[in-house]
């Protein structure tokens, strides 16, 4: 029986920058940046450098004083007008604090986006970014025109520069930013081209607690991983809480559903991490009783403000204490709607929760993005729970804020209560599952298919240092024309596997197209256990394959895994090589190589043990039916994350599958699936990736 929902999307790890889009390794023709893309591509990477000073490029500098103001050079000139009145009124100033989970400071990017969004041509759109970029509050701007490069048409396969490396504040430590000020002001050649690869600086991660304390501190190399915090970023700018409908089409990608597996699968994949370093499951907590765990993020903002941090065992101030009744309100009505198992839209169709397709309905309203139905009732419980426990006093939305990690996207994942906070959310996901049937035996079975055996090679984790480009945040006293002969790199330890294969032979009665998926969980003891342990299993990889009758032998290098993608590369370099492409020294490719949509290749293995971490990989091979939408029909996969284009996905089963409902262990094992248990091993053997 074919089932009904979507596609197996995302992998958590699968799970990149930012998300979970298909990048077609198969591909071998690669298409090649022309002069007019190269333009656009240089034109991002000036207007993002040096965020923080006035622009010095002199072609940019007649447009920094006045935005376009000529109706016939927008597709929206309402919206537009709406953004003039509102700036005019007054913004958030530069210099200023920004998060996008003030209110005011929401609406303030929404109208900019829109501004950028509905600029009807290139010469419109550049013209009012280089004025946006002198006159709007920094934070705001890259939000705005990162939100702008994502969805709008004209821009698909622009490549940013690594959100890590336009904004290095919310990804590296103040101690370590002071000591790469200091080597700068008092060693004159210091990150200049001359100095070779001695531009270098060493960051720590934050110790958020004594080691004697709840040990959250053991896994900042995972929750603090820059590239772990960039996915998360990406993925909420692919897809921001307060855009959707039609003009966008972000629903094609059935976003409600999308939204809560990702976030199964990041919890999914943290709880391995804990699982890997001898910690407990992750605690829950009450709203009414204080939140244990604090936490200090040890970063500092641009003006010098440290990060506001939460103290230990933090309760909400009493005289804000009623937002703890609203937030159970707002929480008590998603789970009513998912016990009476029903919900009516606007024009009265009733939405069976009984189905399994009703999940992106379920998504969105706790997301409560734009695609939802009747945010006046089911409220933000998502945005209001990360506000209340953000630790800073976020309730006048009209004033001035001083945020905390909670309230950054690019911060989040550092916060212990993140976890916490999102682990609950999913209860509201498996409350929603647990009313679905069991899969069926048809369902589950491929016939003709049986998996014989899967061998691994040996899987070895490390650390090792990584090289991010942090000149960003140095004030630069020279011309732009030596903006990218100046580099300092933040040297970091991280952790990191050996590429792996594996080997799986499976025996098929007749040819035909599969798809195999492949997870990750816990080692378990007993089969019943899989009932339990199945929320923490991460899919790590998905493809189709054409069997033939007979012995089929599967090899898969970890390297090729779907959903993965390999570091960036780093912001000056980038420069470089678009600019030798833009003088016809070079060429610049099209491909998903500086893909901001995909999980951290080295993050898909949690950190082994020197005498080996057992764990549970599992793959099934299910039947091959294109999606409803075809697939790569309405973008171009080569280079594009096809947000939005409906086309993202190998087939049409559930996120999860099929480990996402209750399982009848009656009938569950078939001979399409294989359990292997395999070792994890460490070694303590440091090595160098150098960015540059």
């Amino acid at each position: 029986m074919r089932l009904m929902v979507a596609a197996v999307a995302l992998c958590l790890v699968g799970l990149a920058s930012a998300a979970y889009y298909p990048v077609d390794k198969s591909v071998t023709g690669v298409k090649y940046a022309d002069k007019e893309f190269l333009y656009k591509q240089k034109f991002f990477f000036e207007v993002f450098r040096n965020i923080h000073l006035p622009l010095t490029f002199e072609e940019y500098m007649p447009y920094t004083k006045f935005w376009v103001s000529d109706e016939t050079k927008y597709t929206n000139y309402k919206e537009v007008v709406e953004f003039f009145d509102y700036f005019k009124f007054g913004y958030l100033p530069k210099g200023e604090m920004y998060t996008i989970y003030n209110k005011d400071y929401m609406k303030q990017t929404y109208l900019l986006f829109n501004f950028f969004y509905n600029s009807a041509d290139w010469d419109t759109f550049y013209k009012n970014v280089v004025w946006a970029r002198e006159n709007v509050n920094e934070g705001m701007f890259i939000y705005a025109v990162t939100l702008a490069v994502f969805h709008r048409p004209d821009l698909k396969g622009i490549v940013l520069p690594a959100i890590y490396e336009i904004y290095p504040y919310y990804f590296f430590n103040t101690d370590m930013m002071h000591k790469a000020m200091y080597k700068k002001m008092y060693e004159p050649k210091f990150g200049f081209a001359s100095n070779g690869k001695y531009n270098v600086v060493y960051s720590n991660y934050t110790a958020v607690y004594p080691m004697s304390y709840y040990g959250e501190d053991k896994l900042s190399y995972f929750t603090e991983d820059i590239g772990l915090n960039a996915y998360y970023y990406y993925f909420m700018m692919d897809y921001p809480f307060f855009l959707g409908e039609e003009k966008f089409s972000l629903f094609k990608d059935r976003r409600g559903e999308l939204y809560l597996y990702m976030y199964q699968q990041l919890i999914a994949r943290y709880y391995l991490e804990r699982q890997a370093n001898f910690m407990g499951p992750i605690e829950k907590f009450s709203w009414e009783e204080p939140i244990k765990t604090g936490y200090w993020p040890k970063l500092s903002y641009y003006n010098g403000m440290p990060f506001y941090g939460r103290n230990d065992y933090y309760s909400i101030p009493k005289k804000y204490s009623y937002n703890i009744d609203l937030v159970k309100d707002y929480e008590a009505r998603i789970r009513q709607v998912i016990d009476q198992g029903f919900m009516y839209l606007y024009d009265g169709t009733k939405i069976d929760f009984r189905k399994a397709e009703s999940i992106d309905y379920l998504g969105n309203m706790i997301n409560a993005n734009p695609d939802s139905v009747d945010n006046d009732f089911y409220k933000y419980v998502e945005i209001f729970a990360r506000l209340m426990y953000s630790g800073s006093d976020f309730y006048y939305s009209g004033s001035k804020v001083w945020p905390s990690a909670l309230m950054h996207f690019e911060t989040s994942m550092r916060d212990p209560f993140f976890y916490q906070l999102y682990y609950r959310l999913m209860s509201y996901y498996w409350q929603f599952k647990s009313y679905l049937p069991y899969y069926t035996f048809e369902e589950l079975y491929f016939k003709g298919f049986e998996i014989k055996n899967v061998a691994f090679d040996k899987l070895m984790t490390y650390f090792e240092y990584f090289d991010a480009d942090i000149s960003n945040a140095f004030p630069m006293g020279f011309s732009s024309d030596k903006f990218f002969d100046f580099s300092i790199y933040a040297r970091q330890k991280r952790i990191n596997h050996k590429p792996f294969t594996y080997t799986m032979d499976v025996y098929s009665e007749f040819a035909g197209k599969g798809v195999v998926r492949m997870f990750m969980g816990p080692k378990f003891y007993d089969m019943k256990e899989l009932q339990y342990y199945k929320q923490y299993f991460v899919e790590l990889d998905q493809y189709v394959y054409d069997f033939v009758a007979g012995k089929n032998t599967i090899v898969r290098n970890s390297r090729d895994y779907y959903w993965s993608v390999r570091d960036r590369t780093s912001y000056v370099e980038l420069y470089k090589k678009v600019m030798s492409a833009y003088k016809g020294e070079d060429k610049f490719a099209l491909d998903m190589s500086e893909a901001h949509c995909g999980f951290p290749d080295r993050l898909l293995l949690p950190k082994g043990l020197p005498s080996g971490y057992e764990m549970t990989f599992y793959f099934i091979v299910t039947p091959y039916y294109a999606p409803k939408t075809e697939q790569f029909s309405t973008y171009e996969h080569s280079y594009s994350c096809g947000v939005g284009s409906g086309s993202k996905y190998i087939d049409d089963l559930p996120f999860g599958f099929p480990f996402d409902r209750e399982i009848n262990f009656s009938y569950f094992f078939t001979k399409n699936m294989y359990f292997k248990d395999v070792m994890v091993y460490h070694s303590d053997e440091m090595k160098l990736n150098q960015s540059y």
